[in-house]
């Protein structure tokens, strides 16, 4: 009971900011996206393909565990370094540069929430295992030990009174 309290109060923690992210994401999928339509209105389609095949960022990926009541949580770290972009200030517009700026954002806000997401699901799994755990144990463990203790209680009273039965016979 006690880990199923402390799975709840560090599920409703996560699950808050796991919807503001939600909402935040669909801000930023969307700038992104736009950004880039208007990058490809701008300087055509093919050349964007040709400029998404270079690398633009180079980023060191790190994930921590940690645990919370024997639940393995990660920590996810993101280093971004920018590389400079392929193509020079003459043949393309400023739209390029905005949405590869929104798209880097796109990859750290990524980073950062699936922290978040992950950790919700571990525990919201976890939760329902230890639900599921603690009605096995109120509804079939716990009753069928109690009856067990109650049979061998009456046995060994059972018992004692013959004891003593057979003590006043000698």
């Amino acid at each position: 009971d006690r880990k199923r309290e402390i799975l709840v109060r560090e599920l409703m923690k996560r699950l808050d900011r796991a919807r503001e992210l939600e909402s935040q994401s669909r801000d930023l999928f969307n700038a992104a996206h736009e950004a880039i339509q208007t990058a490809r209105m701008r300087v055509g389609s093919d050349r964007i393909e040709w400029i998404s095949l270079a690398p633009t960022v180079e980023f060191e990926l790190s994930i921590e565990i940690r645990t919370i009541m024997g639940l393995r949580i990660p920590r996810v770290g993101l280093d971004l370094e920018p590389i400079s972009p392929p193509y020079g200030v003459s043949d393309t517009s400023a739209s390029l540069d905005e949405a590869r700026e929104k798209w880097i954002e796109v990859l750290r806000f990524l980073a950062g929430s699936s922290e978040i997401f992950t950790s919700v699901w571990r525990l919201a799994m976890e939760l329902r295992k230890t639900r599921r755990q603690v009605n096995a144990l109120e509804s079939a463990i716990i009753p069928r030990y109690e009856n067990t203790i109650r049979l061998i209680a009456e046995r060994l009273d059972e018992e004692e009174r013959e004891e003593i039965v057979r003590a006043k016979k000698i």
